[in-house]
């Protein structure tokens, strides 16, 4: 081996562990986070099993339950729990976290532990019991699909055409949502306003989402029914959001 070559591979392997040093630490904080709500799915949530074709139209009520009862006993700050009806597909099954701000739970976890994905939160603004017309729940797009990663699939109308529904469950309701737009929104502008009620600035809004849509869903609310905004971020900078909007089309208490 020549003398040159022998000098490389120290530098080769010295730049592989700067790489591992930057990454490794990334990776493990994305998997202790995963195995964190993995962990929350599983001792406090059952849903139903076998092939969603045979489930009964409202499994989503009478079939799927969520003990806060003991959630939160890990955190009194869960007001909710959101689940899509294939989490599989979507990465959508997560608790949803109010601490009157959109600060406290960007970076951190149920248990108040630092993470990169953090934790699928309520807007501050909003009402945390879901009174008001319109509401906007934030999680990261993270890469690997977990917390609102997956809502980048709406940009196709064929996966929006096989995951159109998801249900907001808190401790005596079950809020049943229709998706039907979704699109890149101006981050302050009037899609991340809170506070409307029904009527024409309502309607407008609701309008304006239908237009901006990158999909044709055919639905269009109107002001008088509840909506609520999944947003997260787009990966090209802030002054733009990717937002998923949905419509509240039965509402059951549990």
């Amino acid at each position: 081996m020549s003398r040159k070559r022998k000098l490389l591979i120290p530098a080769a392997l010295v730049l592989i562990g700067l790489s591992l040093w930057n990454i490794l630490p990334d990776y493990l904080d994305k998997r202790v986070s995963s195995k964190t709500y993995q962990n929350l799915r599983e001792d406090y949530t059952e849903v139903p099993a076998g092939d969603d074709a045979e489930k009964k139209e409202d499994w989503w009520l009478t079939d799927v339950l969520i003990q806060f009862d003991e959630l939160k006993k890990q955190n009194p700050d869960i007001v909710a729990w959101i689940r899509s009806d294939d989490p599989e597909s979507t990465g959508v099954d997560y608790p949803v976290l109010y601490s009157g701000d959109n600060e406290k739970y960007l970076r951190r976890d149920l248990y108040g532990e630092e993470h990169i994905a953090g934790s699928i939160f309520l807007e501050g603004l909003n009402q945390p019991d879901f009174t008001d017309y319109y509401t906007i729940i934030y999680g990261h797009n993270m890469n690997d699909g977990s917390m609102f990663g997956g809502l980048k699939k709406y940009k196709e109308k064929e996966f929006w055409e096989e995951n159109q529904y998801f249900t907001l469950y808190t401790e005596d309701m079950a809020y049943r949502y229709r998706i039907f737009a979704c699109q890149e929104a101006a981050n302050g502008g009037d899609v991340y306003k809170i506070g409307y009620e029904p009527g024409e600035e309502y309607q407008a809004l609701i309008n304006g989402m239908v237009n901006a849509s990158l999909i044709n869903t055919g639905i269009l609310p109107d002001s008088s029914q509840k909506m609520m905004t999944l947003s997260t971020c787009t990966g090209n900078g802030y002054s733009r959001r990717f937002a998923v909007h949905a419509v509240c089309v039965d509402a059951q208490k549990t």
